[in-house]
Protein backbone atom coordinates (compact mmCIF):
# COMPACT_ATOMS: atom_id res chain seq x y z
CA UNK A 1 0.00 0.00 0.00
CA UNK A 2 1.37 3.26 -0.78
CA UNK A 3 2.16 6.07 1.87
CA UNK A 4 -0.93 8.49 1.66
CA UNK A 5 0.22 12.49 0.86
CA UNK A 6 -0.73 14.64 3.37
CA UNK A 7 -0.27 17.84 1.74
CA UNK A 8 -2.23 20.08 -0.32
CA UNK A 9 -4.69 17.89 -2.63
CA UNK A 10 -2.28 17.30 -5.87
CA UNK A 11 -3.78 17.49 -9.20
CA UNK A 12 -3.68 14.63 -11.57
CA UNK A 13 -0.54 15.17 -12.86
CA UNK A 14 0.65 15.64 -9.50
CA UNK A 15 -0.73 12.30 -8.21
CA UNK A 16 1.15 10.36 -11.40
CA UNK A 17 4.44 12.06 -10.06
CA UNK A 18 3.96 11.11 -6.57
CA UNK A 19 2.73 7.61 -7.68
CA UNK A 20 5.93 7.56 -9.62
CA UNK A 21 8.10 8.40 -6.63
CA UNK A 22 6.51 6.02 -4.40
CA UNK A 23 6.92 3.46 -6.83
CA UNK A 24 10.63 3.95 -7.64
CA UNK A 25 11.31 4.25 -3.99
CA UNK A 26 10.51 0.97 -3.35
CA UNK A 27 11.99 -0.78 -6.17
CA UNK A 28 15.20 1.18 -7.44
CA UNK A 29 15.51 3.91 -4.89
CA UNK A 30 17.71 1.85 -2.12
CA UNK A 31 18.96 3.93 -0.16
CA UNK A 32 22.69 3.96 0.43
CA UNK A 33 25.29 5.76 2.04
CA UNK A 34 28.23 7.21 0.01
CA UNK A 35 28.64 4.75 -2.41
CA UNK A 36 29.61 6.62 -5.86
CA UNK A 37 28.30 3.75 -8.20
CA UNK A 38 24.66 3.61 -6.46
CA UNK A 39 24.68 7.03 -6.40
CA UNK A 40 25.26 7.68 -10.43
CA UNK A 41 22.44 4.90 -10.66
CA UNK A 42 19.75 6.87 -8.19
CA UNK A 43 20.26 10.05 -9.93
CA UNK A 44 20.65 8.02 -13.54
CA UNK A 45 16.98 6.44 -12.52
CA UNK A 46 15.07 9.93 -11.72
CA UNK A 47 16.92 11.26 -15.35
CA UNK A 48 14.81 8.17 -16.63
CA UNK A 49 12.12 8.97 -15.88
CA UNK A 50 11.94 13.13 -16.17
CA UNK A 51 12.17 13.82 -12.42
CA UNK A 52 15.92 15.12 -12.10
CA UNK A 53 14.68 18.21 -13.98
CA UNK A 54 11.46 17.92 -14.07
CA UNK A 55 10.91 21.97 -13.28
CA UNK A 56 13.42 22.90 -15.26
CA UNK A 57 12.17 25.02 -18.48
CA UNK A 58 11.51 22.82 -21.81
CA UNK A 59 13.34 25.31 -23.46
CA UNK A 60 16.72 24.39 -21.68
CA UNK A 61 15.89 20.94 -22.13
CA UNK A 62 13.91 20.37 -19.08
CA UNK A 63 10.24 18.99 -17.65
CA UNK A 64 8.71 22.27 -17.62
CA UNK A 65 6.64 21.46 -14.49
CA UNK A 66 5.41 24.37 -12.46
CA UNK A 67 6.96 25.17 -9.01
CA UNK A 68 4.24 23.45 -7.08
CA UNK A 69 4.84 20.25 -8.66
CA UNK A 70 8.52 19.96 -8.55
CA UNK A 71 8.27 21.01 -4.75
CA UNK A 72 6.27 17.91 -4.55
CA UNK A 73 8.46 15.63 -6.25
CA UNK A 74 11.22 17.06 -4.11
CA UNK A 75 9.36 16.74 -0.92
CA UNK A 76 8.10 13.14 -1.69
CA UNK A 77 11.14 12.02 -2.79
CA UNK A 78 13.01 13.41 0.30
CA UNK A 79 10.76 10.85 2.53
CA UNK A 80 13.09 8.09 0.69
CA UNK A 81 16.53 9.92 0.35
CA UNK A 82 16.96 13.35 1.62
CA UNK A 83 20.21 13.84 0.32
CA UNK A 84 19.29 12.77 -3.33
CA UNK A 85 16.31 15.27 -3.07
CA UNK A 86 18.79 17.75 -2.01
CA UNK A 87 21.18 16.85 -5.00
CA UNK A 88 17.76 17.08 -6.77
CA UNK A 89 17.42 21.24 -5.45
CA UNK A 90 21.03 21.63 -6.34
CA UNK A 91 20.28 20.43 -10.03
CA UNK A 92 17.08 22.62 -10.44
CA UNK A 93 19.14 25.45 -9.55
CA UNK A 94 21.93 25.02 -11.99
CA UNK A 95 19.55 24.72 -14.67
CA UNK A 96 18.31 28.07 -14.05
CA UNK A 97 21.83 29.37 -14.11
CA UNK A 98 23.90 27.69 -16.77
CA UNK A 99 21.01 28.47 -19.55
CA UNK A 100 21.99 32.29 -19.24
CA UNK A 101 25.45 31.42 -20.57
CA UNK A 102 27.06 29.80 -23.86
CA UNK A 103 30.13 28.33 -21.04
CA UNK A 104 26.71 26.82 -19.69
CA UNK A 105 26.10 25.08 -22.11
CA UNK A 106 27.80 21.80 -21.85
CA UNK A 107 27.07 21.47 -18.07
CA UNK A 108 23.70 22.10 -18.52
CA UNK A 109 23.78 18.71 -20.78
CA UNK A 110 25.52 17.11 -18.29
CA UNK A 111 23.17 17.96 -15.59
CA UNK A 112 20.15 16.79 -17.61
CA UNK A 113 22.27 13.33 -17.76
CA UNK A 114 22.16 13.45 -13.90
CA UNK A 115 26.02 14.02 -14.11
CA UNK A 116 26.94 15.68 -10.14
CA UNK A 117 26.76 19.31 -9.34
CA UNK A 118 26.58 21.56 -6.33
CA UNK A 119 25.46 24.65 -6.09
CA UNK A 120 26.93 26.80 -3.28
CA UNK A 121 25.61 29.79 -1.75
CA UNK A 122 29.48 31.27 -1.26
CA UNK A 123 27.87 34.88 -0.35
CA UNK A 124 29.07 35.17 3.20
CA UNK A 125 32.74 35.89 1.28
CA UNK A 126 33.71 32.43 0.98
CA UNK A 127 34.59 32.92 -2.27
CA UNK A 128 35.74 35.68 -3.78
CA UNK A 129 36.25 36.96 -7.61
CA UNK A 130 38.73 39.48 -8.36
CA UNK A 131 40.26 40.17 -11.65
CA UNK A 132 38.39 37.28 -13.28
CA UNK A 133 40.21 35.06 -10.83
CA UNK A 134 38.29 32.76 -8.26
CA UNK A 135 39.56 32.21 -4.96
CA UNK A 136 38.72 30.90 -1.08
CA UNK A 137 37.48 27.81 0.54
CA UNK A 138 33.79 26.15 0.27
CA UNK A 139 32.99 24.47 3.90
CA UNK A 140 30.77 22.43 2.56
CA UNK A 141 29.69 20.58 -0.77
CA UNK A 142 27.12 17.91 -1.32
CA UNK A 143 26.12 16.43 -4.54
CA UNK A 144 26.46 12.82 -3.94
CA UNK A 145 29.55 12.89 -5.89
CA UNK A 146 33.28 13.51 -4.39
CA UNK A 147 34.28 15.85 -7.28
CA UNK A 148 31.06 17.50 -8.75
CA UNK A 149 30.75 20.46 -10.87
CA UNK A 150 30.59 23.16 -8.60
CA UNK A 151 28.65 26.68 -9.26
CA UNK A 152 29.00 28.59 -6.30
CA UNK A 153 26.60 32.00 -5.89
CA UNK A 154 29.37 34.36 -4.79
CA UNK A 155 27.26 37.83 -4.56
CA UNK A 156 23.60 38.65 -4.45
CA UNK A 157 23.70 38.95 -8.24
CA UNK A 158 26.72 37.06 -9.57
CA UNK A 159 27.21 33.25 -9.51
CA UNK A 160 30.36 31.27 -11.07
CA UNK A 161 30.63 28.45 -12.78
CA UNK A 162 33.81 27.19 -11.57
CA UNK A 163 35.84 25.36 -13.96
CA UNK A 164 37.53 22.01 -12.79
CA UNK A 165 40.95 23.25 -12.99
CA UNK A 166 39.55 26.08 -10.26
CA UNK A 167 38.35 23.68 -7.75
CA UNK A 168 40.39 20.92 -5.38
CA UNK A 169 37.85 18.67 -4.10
CA UNK A 170 38.79 17.18 -0.28
CA UNK A 171 38.34 14.32 0.98
CA UNK A 172 34.49 12.88 2.06
CA UNK A 173 34.00 13.63 5.63
CA UNK A 174 32.28 11.01 7.83
CA UNK A 175 29.30 12.73 9.51
CA UNK A 176 26.08 11.32 10.79
CA UNK A 177 23.65 12.71 8.23
CA UNK A 178 22.23 13.16 5.21
CA UNK A 179 23.41 9.62 4.55
CA UNK A 180 24.54 9.51 0.71
CA UNK A 181 25.34 13.17 0.23
CA UNK A 182 29.20 12.57 -0.13
CA UNK A 183 30.08 15.76 2.35
CA UNK A 184 33.16 17.66 1.18
CA UNK A 185 35.09 20.81 1.48
CA UNK A 186 36.77 22.71 -1.56
CA UNK A 187 39.57 24.79 -2.14
CA UNK A 188 38.99 27.17 -5.42
CA UNK A 189 41.52 29.16 -6.73
CA UNK A 190 42.21 29.70 -10.97
CA UNK A 191 41.20 32.14 -13.89
CA UNK A 192 37.80 31.65 -14.76
CA UNK A 193 36.25 33.63 -17.78
CA UNK A 194 33.91 36.42 -18.39
CA UNK A 195 31.24 33.63 -19.91
CA UNK A 196 32.04 31.41 -16.29
CA UNK A 197 29.89 34.52 -15.01
CA UNK A 198 25.90 34.73 -14.42
CA UNK A 199 24.87 37.94 -13.19
CA UNK A 200 21.40 39.50 -12.91
CA UNK A 201 18.28 38.43 -11.03
CA UNK A 202 18.35 34.66 -11.95
CA UNK A 203 21.04 34.46 -9.51
CA UNK A 204 18.29 35.27 -6.48
CA UNK A 205 16.35 33.14 -8.20
CA UNK A 206 17.83 30.48 -8.02
CA UNK A 207 19.42 30.99 -3.88
CA UNK A 208 15.30 31.24 -3.66
CA UNK A 209 14.90 27.88 -5.19
CA UNK A 210 17.70 26.53 -3.05
CA UNK A 211 16.21 27.58 0.14
CA UNK A 212 12.22 26.27 -0.93
CA UNK A 213 13.63 23.23 -2.07
CA UNK A 214 14.89 22.82 1.43
CA UNK A 215 11.99 23.39 3.31
CA UNK A 216 10.27 21.08 0.44
CA UNK A 217 12.90 18.31 1.93
CA UNK A 218 12.31 18.85 5.44
CA UNK A 219 8.36 19.03 4.72
CA UNK A 220 8.54 15.80 2.95
CA UNK A 221 11.02 14.16 5.78
CA UNK A 222 8.61 15.03 8.67
CA UNK A 223 6.03 13.62 6.93
CA UNK A 224 7.62 10.24 5.88
CA UNK A 225 8.84 10.09 9.81
CA UNK A 226 5.05 10.84 10.79
CA UNK A 227 3.83 8.09 8.87
CA UNK A 228 6.22 5.56 10.33
CA UNK A 229 5.44 6.58 13.50
CA UNK A 230 1.59 6.48 13.26
CA UNK A 231 1.97 2.38 11.58
CA UNK A 232 4.45 1.76 14.20
CA UNK A 233 1.81 2.90 16.74
CA UNK A 234 -1.45 1.06 14.83
CA UNK A 235 0.93 -2.24 14.97
CA UNK A 236 2.51 -2.22 18.42
CA UNK A 237 0.23 -3.74 21.11
CA UNK A 238 0.66 -2.71 25.23
CA UNK A 239 -1.21 -2.98 27.85
CA UNK A 240 -3.64 -4.87 25.70
CA UNK A 241 -4.14 -2.91 22.72
CA UNK A 242 -2.01 -0.86 20.28
CA UNK A 243 -0.23 2.38 21.13
CA UNK A 244 -2.74 4.52 19.77
CA UNK A 245 -5.09 3.55 22.27
CA UNK A 246 -3.01 5.58 24.21
CA UNK A 247 -4.38 9.27 24.96
CA UNK A 248 -0.85 10.81 25.06
CA UNK A 249 -0.37 8.80 21.91
CA UNK A 250 -2.87 9.91 20.05
CA UNK A 251 -2.68 13.18 20.94
CA UNK A 252 1.07 13.42 20.00
CA UNK A 253 0.31 11.50 16.47
CA UNK A 254 -2.33 13.98 15.99
CA UNK A 255 0.29 16.80 15.91
CA UNK A 256 2.62 15.29 14.19
CA UNK A 257 0.24 15.03 11.05
CA UNK A 258 -1.28 18.40 11.91
CA UNK A 259 2.61 20.02 11.90
CA UNK A 260 2.91 18.12 8.76
CA UNK A 261 -0.10 19.23 6.84
CA UNK A 262 1.01 22.77 7.97
CA UNK A 263 4.36 22.43 7.01
CA UNK A 264 4.06 20.55 2.93
CA UNK A 265 1.04 23.33 2.71
CA UNK A 266 3.71 26.32 2.90
CA UNK A 267 6.48 24.54 1.28
CA UNK A 268 4.18 24.04 -1.59
CA UNK A 269 2.07 27.36 -1.73
CA UNK A 270 3.51 29.15 0.63
CA UNK A 271 7.01 30.49 -1.53
CA UNK A 272 7.18 32.73 -3.51
CA UNK A 273 10.16 33.14 -6.15
CA UNK A 274 10.16 36.25 -6.55
CA UNK A 275 10.71 37.11 -2.82
CA UNK A 276 13.82 35.41 -2.14
CA UNK A 277 14.02 37.22 1.97
CA UNK A 278 10.50 35.81 2.66
CA UNK A 279 11.59 32.50 1.42
CA UNK A 280 14.89 32.41 3.65
CA UNK A 281 12.68 34.01 6.88
CA UNK A 282 11.40 31.01 6.14
CA UNK A 283 13.05 27.97 6.39
CA UNK A 284 14.50 28.17 9.62
CA UNK A 285 11.44 27.92 11.40
CA UNK A 286 10.04 25.54 8.93
CA UNK A 287 12.96 23.30 9.82
CA UNK A 288 13.06 23.27 13.31
CA UNK A 289 9.40 21.96 13.22
CA UNK A 290 10.30 19.38 10.99
CA UNK A 291 13.29 18.06 13.60
CA UNK A 292 10.32 18.85 16.46
CA UNK A 293 8.39 16.23 14.49
CA UNK A 294 10.55 13.88 13.51
CA UNK A 295 12.20 13.72 16.90
CA UNK A 296 8.62 13.41 18.28
CA UNK A 297 7.81 9.95 15.63
CA UNK A 298 11.83 8.43 16.59
CA UNK A 299 9.97 8.87 20.63
CA UNK A 300 6.51 7.04 19.40
CA UNK A 301 9.01 3.81 18.55
CA UNK A 302 10.49 4.03 22.09
CA UNK A 303 14.04 2.07 21.96
CA UNK A 304 13.35 0.89 18.92
CA UNK A 305 13.66 4.80 16.95
CA UNK A 306 17.08 5.15 17.89
CA UNK A 307 17.70 1.74 15.95
CA UNK A 308 19.39 1.81 12.26
CA UNK A 309 16.46 -0.77 11.55
CA UNK A 310 13.86 1.84 11.68
CA UNK A 311 13.79 4.72 9.24
CA UNK A 312 13.10 6.92 11.62
CA UNK A 313 16.88 7.46 13.19
CA UNK A 314 18.18 7.80 10.18
CA UNK A 315 15.70 10.98 9.30
CA UNK A 316 16.36 12.90 12.38
CA UNK A 317 19.71 13.07 11.40
CA UNK A 318 19.31 13.81 8.13
CA UNK A 319 17.05 16.87 9.04
CA UNK A 320 19.76 17.90 11.61
CA UNK A 321 22.33 17.95 8.83
CA UNK A 322 20.42 19.63 6.31
CA UNK A 323 20.39 22.84 8.17
CA UNK A 324 23.87 22.72 7.70
CA UNK A 325 24.04 21.85 3.88
CA UNK A 326 21.02 24.21 2.86
CA UNK A 327 22.65 27.50 4.97
CA UNK A 328 19.44 27.82 6.80
CA UNK A 329 20.99 30.27 9.45
CA UNK A 330 22.98 31.74 7.25
CA UNK A 331 20.05 32.83 5.22
CA UNK A 332 17.61 33.78 8.37
CA UNK A 333 20.71 36.41 8.92
CA UNK A 334 20.26 37.84 5.88
CA UNK A 335 16.99 38.05 5.21
CA UNK A 336 17.01 39.84 8.93
CA UNK A 337 19.64 41.91 7.89
CA UNK A 338 17.55 42.91 4.71
CA UNK A 339 14.17 43.77 6.18
CA UNK A 340 16.50 45.92 8.68
CA UNK A 341 17.66 47.54 5.55
CA UNK A 342 14.44 48.22 3.98
CA UNK A 343 13.03 49.57 7.14
CA UNK A 344 15.14 52.00 7.39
Amino acid sequence: MRRPWWGPPPHDDERAVLDLVDDLAGDRLQRTDDDSSALAAARQVLAEHGLWTLGADESAGGGGADRRTTLLTLARLAGTWPALAWAGVQAHAACLLTAETAAGADLLADVHRAEPVAVVDAADGQVEVVDRRASGVLDRVDATAPDPRVIALVERDTAVLLPPHAVVHGPVLRRTGLGGAMTHACAVHGDIHDDDLVTGPVVERARSLLLAGAAAIAAGTAEAAAYDALSYSRQREQFGGPLTDLPTVRASLSTQVATVRRLLQTALDGTNADDPVATAAALSPTLDDAVAVVADAVQAHGGYGYMVEYRVEGLLRDLVSLRAASGATEAARRAADALVEAGT
